[in-house]
């Protein structure tokens, strides 16, 4: 049997929005295949997904297709209101912490985008939970803009499945998300064992954002199996998605972030975008009083040129295909194991994916961790415990 579905009655900012609600559509024939979540408006000035995800499901009204495509709208309330957040953002709120209060909690006492976390949050484990009894596996595709120009990128949690799935993209590829940001929704699903990827089509109100977000859906769902193996869309959208692309590098490594605290002032110094080259010591910002330069040489990320935000900009490195391959043939191997002899390895417990070492360990353990997937840290005292995603 084939469900397409899709609510709408209510008006948002955004007037092509008209009828926004939290279910934006779904396409299921009943026929075997993954659980594809296609997500959207997690932050409400973000409005190019939503339209993404509906002109998606209206080109596959007359496509045969396998497993569960489900999309959904993520801050309603914003998205009506056209803010990216209501005092808190809905993409950091992905903590145990924060889904373990839900249950605690009267929906009464929720705060804003808290009610909006509870809402989504409810409909993604309905999903997960009914995928679970089909034996499908889910896959994450969230779409978000930028507030500065310059193209379309992905961003990844440094697992082999979701790093595979972010590849076929053909855009850009930033790692290092997890080290760096606490909360996203990706990165919580991806804990949970599930694929997860963000893309970002580019700036918010630009032309280009929608088609390039589409696109990269069209390849996604190509790469996951569930459009006919000879779809003629893919092709094309595939060539444009390099061509978007350009001479940016492939793969690139988040390696710093500017940290915005609660009612801090920050201000970008203009002209900067996306993978624009950074030299080490470069002005770039100002934060309050203080005058913020280059920590490093690289390339610019998500320059804040907007009025809410919790960080200011990111800068990245980029990676080898050597790297990428290595890293791939050393979490399938045996040599894992001999870590536990390194310097300022405390433990090791690779079935949990979990490394103790000592604060203060020799800083070329950090790069080699990366390679094995050990990205997110906790200092706990007079250690740094290392975790990775499921592989």
């Amino acid at each position: 049997m084939q469900t397409v579905s899709s609510q709408t009655p209510d008006v948002g900012s955004f007037r092509d929005l008209d009828g926004l609600t939290r279910e934006l559509g779904v396409k299921d024939e009943g026929r075997p295949g993954p659980l594809i979540l296609l997500t959207a408006g997690l932050h409400g000035n973000e409005p190019a997904g939503i339209r993404a995800i509906r002109a998606l499901l209206e080109g596959l009204a007359e496509t045969h297709t396998a497993g569960r495509i489900v999309g959904l709208a993520g801050n309603l309330s914003a998205l009506r209101q056209g803010l990216r957040h209501q005092g808190q953002d809905l993409n950091r709120l992905w903590t145990a912490e924060n889904l373990r209060a839900l249950g605690t909690r009267d929906p009464k006492d929720d705060r804003p985008d808290e009610a909006e976390l509870r809402a989504l949050f409810s409909a993604i484990e309905a999903e997960r939970d009914e995928a679970r009894t089909h034996a499908r596996p889910l896959i994450l595709i969230d779409l978000h803009s930028t507030s500065a120009d310059g193209g379309g990128f992905t961003v990844v949690p440094d697992s082999i499945p979701s790093r595979r799935l972010s590849r076929a993209l053909q855009l850009p590829v930033v790692l290092g998300l997890e080290e760096r940001i606490e909360g996203p929704l990706m990165t919580w699903l991806v804990s949970q064992g599930d694929t997860a990827t963000v893309v970002e089509g580019g700036q918010h109100d630009a032309p280009d954002t929608q088609a390039i977000l589409l696109d990269a859906l069209w390849v996604a769902l190509h790469h996951a199996g569930v459009l006919p193996e000879d779809d003629d869309r893919i092709q094309p959208a595939v060539e444009r998605l390099i061509a978007a692309r350009g001479k940016t590098p492939a793969v690139l490594d988040l390696v710093y972030a500017h940290p915005i605290g609660h009612g801090e002032t920050f201000e970008m110094r203009p002209g900067w975008d996306n993978f624009m080259p950074v030299a080490d010591k470069e002005p770039l910002a100002r934060h309050g009083a203080l005058e913020i330069d280059a920590p490093l040489s690289g390339y610019m990320l998500m320059p804040l040129y907007q009025g809410l935000g919790t960080e200011g900009f990111f800068l990245c490195r980029s990676v080898s295909r050597t790297w990428l391959v290595t890293s791939r043939l050393l979490r399938r191997s045996w040599i894992e194991h001999f870590l536990r002899i390194l310097p300022g390895v405390k433990s090791l417990d690779t079935r949990a994916g979990l490394i103790t070492a000592r604060r203060g360990a020799p800083h070329w353990l950090t790069g080699l961790l990366h390679l094995f997937g050990y990205r997110k840290n906790a200092p706990i005292g007079d250690i740094t415990e290392w975790s990775r995603r499921p592989q």
